[in-house]
Parts: C-alpha cells; sequence; structure tokens
C-alpha cells in the first residue's frame, strides 16, 4: 500500500526542488510567454520584407534572337494595363544570354520559335535561383495572359463569337468548408507539434534533475536509505515532473492563446469577412484537446525519466535524451502529412494519436471512440512506463550499474578482461546497428535481388554478436550456450514446439482477421520472394538461416546479457519483446515475441542454443511449407473444415505445452 504522508512529503520536497532550478523555470514558463510572440512578430516581419522586395525589385530580362515586333509587342503588354498585373519587368541586354543567366547577372532570358501560325516564347531561368523562379512566375503570367488576348482578337477579327469559340466550357468552384474549418485545418499541423515539442522540453530538465542530477550530486543514495518505500520516491519523483510538464503544457496553451488572439484582432481590424468567424467553435475541440495533451505529459514525463535513470551524470542524461527527442519531433511531424488520418490503428500510435487527433478536432469532427482510445492508450502506456521505472529504481545494479561510457566495445581490447560477459547496453547496440544493416544494406541490395536482401541482412545478425563478443574476449561457449542439449531436454524443446507453433498459428491467424490488408501485405512480401527459388532454397533461406542467426543474437547473446542483470523471467521477456521488435511487423509483433518466450525458455533451461534453434526452423519450416504448398493443403482452402482444424490446434497447444514445460523442468535444481 502507498503510504500518501510519506507520498506528500517526498512531493514537496521534489517540487520544491525543482523551482528552486531557473533553468526550469526559464524553460517552462518564460520561454514559452516569450518564444511564441516573438517567433510570430518575427515571422510576419521576415514574410513582409520577403513580400514588399520582391513586388518593388525590378526584374532583368533578355530578349535572345527574338524578332524586334515579338519584343515589342510583349514589351508593351507587360507595360500596358489590360494583362491586371503590376510586374516590374526590364529589359536588359546581354551578348551570351545563357553565361549571363549562369552568373546571376540577369533574372531569365527569352527565346522563340516561330511557325506560320504560332509563335512561342521560351522563358530560360535557373530553379535554384529565387529572383529567377519568380520572374519565370511573373512571365508565364504575362504570356498566358497575352495569348489569351491574341486569341480573343483573332477570334472578334473574324466575327465569331468569343465565348462560343473560345470558352464554349466553364468551370466554378465553391468551397462550402466554413471559414472556421479552413483555419483549424491549418492550425491542426502546427499546433499539435508545437505543442509536443514544449511538452518534451517542459519534462525534460525537471526527469533529468530528479534522476541524474541526484545521482551526480551524490544525494540518491541517501534518500534510498531513507525509511520511505521505493514507491512513494518513484511517485514523487513522477508526479513532480509531470506537475511541471502539465504546468508547461497549460503556459504554451495560453501563450499560443494570445497570439491566435491578436492575429484575429488584427485581422478583424483589417477584413470585414473576419467579423462572421466564430471563436467560440474551437472551445470544445481545445478542450478535449488539452485533455489528451495532458496524458501525453504524463507519458512522456515517464519515458524521458526513465531513460535519464541511466545516466549518471547531468551531461551523459542529455547525451541519452538527444534520441528520444528527435524520434518524438520527427512523429509529430505527422501532422504535416496529408490523407493521414486518425484511425483505430494509428490511435495506438504514441505522439502520432495525440498530433492527429488535434489535427482531426481542429476540424470539428468528433470520433468519441477514438477520442477515448487516444486517451486510454496515453495512460496505460503512462502506467506501463512507471512500471518500467519502479523496476529500474528496485535494481541497484541497474540504477548504479555501467552507463554507456562503460561499454567495453568502445574501450580497447588490450585493457578488456577475458571472460568479459556481454552488458544489457552492448547487446542493444549491437541489436541496433544489425537493425539498420537489415533496413538499409537490406532495402538496397533487394532492389537488385531479392535473394541478396534476405540472406545478408541474415548473415549480419548472426555474425555481429559473434564478433562482439570475440572483442570483449568472452567465453563463445558459455554466451551462445555450445553444447550438446541432454535428450530429454531436447525431446522436451520439441514437444513444447509442436504446441506453441499451434497456438502462434491460432494468435497469428486472429490477427489476421482483425489487420487483413497488414496480412495481405506480408503474405505478398514473402509471396514474391519465394517465387523465385525453389523450396529447398526457400527453406534455406527462410527457415534454417534465421533459426541460426536470429538464435546467435538473441538467445544467446541478448538473453547472456540480460540475464547477468535481471531476474530469468523478465530477462525472457525483454528479449522476447526485442525480438518481436526486430521482425518490423505490427501483425508479426506478438506472435513473433510468444514464440521468442517459447525460444528463450527452452535455450534456458537446456543450457544449450541447438534447442532453440532447432524450434525455431519447425516453426520457420510451417510457414515455409504454407507458402509452397498452401494451395494444395485441403483445409486451409475450405472454411468448412476451419472450426475443427482450429479446435484440434487448440487441443494440441492444451496438451504439448504442459507436457514439453515438464519434460523440460530441471528435478535437481528444483530439489535444491
Amino acid at each position: 500500500m502507498v503510504n500518501y504522508k510519506q507520498l506528500k512529503t517526498l512531493y514537496k520536497k521534489e517540487i520544491m526542488d525543482v523551482i528552486r532550478d531557473k533553468k526550469t523555470i526559464f524553460t517552462m514558463v518564460v520561454l514559452p510567454v516569450i518564444l511564441y510572440p516573438l517567433l510570430f512578430l518575427v515571422i510576419m516581419q521576415v514574410v513582409s520584407m520577403i513580400n514588399t522586395s520582391q513586388k518593388e525589385r525590378t526584374y532583368k530580362v533578355v530578349y535572345d534572337n527574338v524578332a524586334e515586333s515579338d519584343v515589342k509587342a510583349l514589351e508593351d503588354w507587360i507595360k500596358g494595363d489590360e494583362d491586371g498585373f503590376d510586374y516590374k519587368i526590364k529589359t536588359a541586354k546581354a551578348s551570351d544570354a545563357k553565361k549571363a543567366l549562369d552568373d546571376e547577372e540577369i533574372d531569365a532570358y527569352i527565346t522563340t520559335k516561330v511557325t506560320e501560325s504560332q509563335i512561342t516564347y521560351e522563358v530560360h531561368y535557373l530553379s535554384a535561383v529565387t529572383n529567377s523562379s519568380t520572374v519565370m512566375n511573373m512571365l508565364e503570367d504575362e504570356i498566358d495572359s497575352y495569348a489569351k488576348h491574341i486569341a480573343e482578337k483573332n477570334v472578334k477579327e473574324d466575327g465569331l463569337d468569343v465565348d462560343r469559340v473560345l470558352y464554349p466550357v466553364k468551370s466554378e468552384n465553391e468551397d462550402l468548408s466554413s471559414t472556421e474549418s479552413s483555419v483549424g485545418n491549418i492550425l491542426g499541423g502546427i499546433v499539435p507539434f508545437l505543442l509536443i515539442t514544449a511538452i518534451l522540453m517542459g519534462s525534460m530538465y525537471p526527469a533529468i534533475d530528479t534522476t541524474a542530477g541526484e545521482k551526480e550530486r551524490g544525494t540518491l543514495e541517501t534518500m534510498l536509505t531513507m525509511p520511505v518505500g521505493n514507491m512513494e520516491l518513484i511517485m514523487s519523483k513522477f508526479l513532480s515532473v509531470a506537475t511541471i510538464s502539465v504546468v508547461s503544457v497549460c503556459i504554451n496553451v495560453l501563450s499560443m492563446g494570445g497570439v491566435a488572439a491578436y492575429m484575429f484582432a488584427t485581422i478583424k481590424s483589417l477584413s470585414e469577412d473576419a467579423n462572421s468567424f466564430k471563436v467560440s467553435t474551437f472551445v470544445p475541440a481545445i478542450l478535449i484537446s488539452v485533455v489528451c495533451v495532458i496524458a501525453f505529459a504524463l507519458l512522456m514525463s515517464a519515458v524521458v525519466m526513465c531513460v535519464c535513470a541511466f545516466a549518471k551524470s547531468f551531461k551523459e542524461a542529455n547525451n541519452y535524451v538527444t534520441p528520444v527527442t528527435l524520434v518524438v519531433m520527427l512523429t509529430g511531424y505527422i501532422g504535416f502529412i496529408p490523407n493521414v488520418e486518425l484511425s483505430a490503428k494509428t490511435a495506438l500510435i504514441p505522439v502520432a494519436n495525440v498530433c492527429l487527433l488535434i489535427k482531426t478536432l481542429m476540424v470539428f469532427k468528433y470520433d468519441f471512440q477514438l477520442i477515448f482510445i487516444v486517451l486510454l492508450s496515453n495512460v496505460i502506456y503512462a502506467f506501463i512506463a512507471v512500471w518500467v521505472l519502479a523496476k529500474i529504481y528496485n535494481s541497484e545494479s541497474i540504477l548504479f550499474g555501467e552507463s554507456l561510457s562503460g561499454i567495453k566495445l568502445f574501450e580497447r581490447r588490450k585493457n578488456i578482461k577475458k571472460g568479459s560477459t556481454p552488458t544489457i547496453q552492448e547487446s542493444l547496440l549491437v541489436m541496433i546497428v544489425a537493425l539498420l544493416i537489415m533496413v538499409y544494406v537490406g532495402g538496397v541490395m533487394s532492389l537488385d535481388n531479392p535473394l541478396y536482401g534476405v540472406i545478408i541482412p541474415q548473415i549480419f545478425i548472426g555474425v555481429l554478436p559473434v564478433l562482439a563478443a570475440i572483442y570483449i574476449k568472452a567465453d563463445l561457449k558459455e554466451v551462445f550456450l555450445l553444447k550438446m542439449p541432454s535428450v530429454r531436454h531436447f525431446i522436451g524443446s520439441v514437444v513444447m514446439m509442436v504446441g506453441v507453433s499451434s497456438g502462434v498459428l491460432i494468435v497469428a491467424n486472429i490477427l489476421a482477421y482483425l489487420l487483413p490488408k497488414s496480412n495481405e501485405a506480408v503474405n505478398e512480401g514473402f509471396g514474391d520472394l519465394v517465387s523465385h527459388m525453389p523450396f529447398a532454397v526457400g527453406l534455406l533461406l527462410i527457415a534454417a538461416t534465421p533459426a541460426v542467426c536470429e538464435e546467435l543474437m538473441f538467445r544467446g547473446y541478448m538473453l547472456t546479457a540480460f540475464k547477468s542483470k535481471v531476474k530469468i523471467p523478465m530477462a525472457i521477456l525483454y528479449v522476447s519483446i526485442l525480438f518481436g521488435i526486430n521482425h518490423m511487423s505490427l501483425i508479426r509483433f506478438i506472435p513473433t515475441m510468444l514464440l521468442g518466450v517459447a525460444l528463450a525458455y527452452a535455450s534456458y533451461k537446456s543450457k544449450s542454443l541447438l534447442c532453440s534453434s532447432v524450434m525455431h526452423f519447425f516453426n520457420n519450416s510451417i510457414s515455409v511449407i504454407t507458402l509452397y504448398y498452401g494451395d494444395k493443403i485441403a483445409f486451409l482452402n475450405d472454411d468448412k473444415n476451419a472450426k475443427p482444424v482450429y479446435a484440434a490446434m487448440i487441443a494440441i497447444s492444451v496438451v504439448c505445452i504442459p507436457i514439453g514445460l515438464l519434460v523440460l523442468k530441471d528435478k535437481k535444481a528444483e530439489s535444491k
């Protein structure tokens, strides 16, 4: 149970510590109040100056090998008032027009192509130069207007009706969107991006100060020895950071509101149409947005605290937060992407769900089911992040262990002791490098040959952990479990895998039913791959290669790293989650993660990577057989037989998994 009296006292202490920090107060209060009005004024001034300079500037244009009559005709038209434009274009002279344009001595030059019935003015310009692009657009308007004038003149001279000959069909557009919706559509991309940036900045410094800052000052150890529970300590820190973040959100919203009110008052004084604009229509959208943004602020506070908890100093924490900042800000750009809308799927994606929700609310679309999903998902993610934070604070080996500066892969090999064990940080680094190679190298190579796009990244996934283990002088037999399993463990692994494969297939089919488009995309990708290779090669690439390479990475290197720092159940869970993430597919994440749990448990119990490799190969072989011969297997194509088949698969799972677990159980360890 939480001691609320202790929590209240600790919360007051944390809040006072944060408030005393002038940098936090500046970032939270002063910066938003000053930044948005200042940013608005600067942007308005810059835009005004650019527009004024473009209007007042006289652009130089050269006519190159153009007949004098054609030059005079176009010049007279540009200087006249009939065109309806007021462009300042001056005719210049140059011996070599192309060279003059390349040297930016002129802004454009014009040549002509003349036939018996038509003259074509060709405008030559530099798209990389702003003034040149601007004058090209001006000349295009003038020439189009001149062409229209000549056409109408010719038709009239022939005694024909201009509208009937030239404009028999016209189009008119009527915008049925309200002014409020049009404004909201513009704000829907800008406002959420500014808000998530402000939330991140508001939670960053308090989170760093309450975690890494206390480590650097040496006060965290003292607090941990106090007669208070870890839960009270963690919750007080989280609530203080969340409070600062929420206050920062409110101040940012008020600052943005002030700027918006000023803009509205200015526009209203200049235009009568603005009087019909109803600001009150935005009130429900703003209120819902604020509630969801507060939930998002709780999530960001917890996430940033989790990241900073691994750092030992303020400087190191800043380095750790940088990738989080990049991910959040890049995801925040989703609001600017056209045709990306809030749906049941995007409502579950952190950061993106809040941005898309605000974008949707700003055009007055109120889907309360999606609003609830966004709100609930952010609250759940925040609870998960707080739970992870609690686990970090409960583990002294993580809290006070080596940070990224202690990664042995960054040290000279001669300084590394023989028999080292890979750390969690090292395993994550190796996995990220392998993942990047899989995405970029695999993506590029698959353009030339899909076969290389699969095999090369898999080889890297297997080779990188081996090279890393060799570099840190680890015992390869211990890290990669290079030993023969007992017959009992091998049989138990195979029996359990039969049940697990059946269960995973059921879960995969349920997800395929819920996410049909994602399932089709995955099947098409594998279908295109296997269509170019025989069954034996497909079995080798899709079943055997991952069974070796991925086992070396996840059940070998990564599981060894995690189980050296955390308890076995949590180590298996963490590695399995990372195994699911590695496959980079939403529909494959849950089945792959469940498979990873079974593989990790079997390798841990048998102390042999052979068991998990065989299990992995068995599971992948089922997928390969289905890809090649799925259309020939009767029960896969007959809906009438689906229920009996699923019932049989459930029965196999229920029977085989417990038997496999029982056989894998180490009786000697249990007796001890």
